[in-house]
């Protein structure tokens, strides 16, 4: 023979398991919130990551507009291996002083 009041004291009630659940998260009245919070999220990781790769891109292309510019000097002064490049060199350097 089964003692049902054992039973009906460890198996709660429907009315029992509703009231036990109201200090969960997922609550029908809680979701809307929660998935807003991680669509806002989603949103702002989303949006760091885009300005990462923006930074990275100037970055970039700051760096190889400065070794065109360092590719260009050394185009214009020469390695001055020769006595005829350090003049040209010293020619070239004296006429942007004149300009400037």
């Amino acid at each position: 023979m089964v003692n049902h009041s054992f039973i009906h004291h460890f198996s709660p009630s429907y009315s029992e398991m509703q009231g036990a659940n109201q200090g969960t998260i997922l609550q029908p009245n809680r979701v809307p919130p929660l998935v807003a919070m991680v669509a806002v999220g989603y949103g702002v990781a989303t949006y760091r990551e885009a300005q990462i790769e923006r930074h990275l891109a100037a970055a970039e292309k700051a760096d190889l507009e400065r070794r065109r510019k360092n590719m260009a000097l050394a185009d214009a002064y020469g390695d001055r291996s020769s006595l005829e490049e350090l003049e040209h060199a010293m020619r070239v350097y004296e006429a942007q002083q004149a300009t400037e």
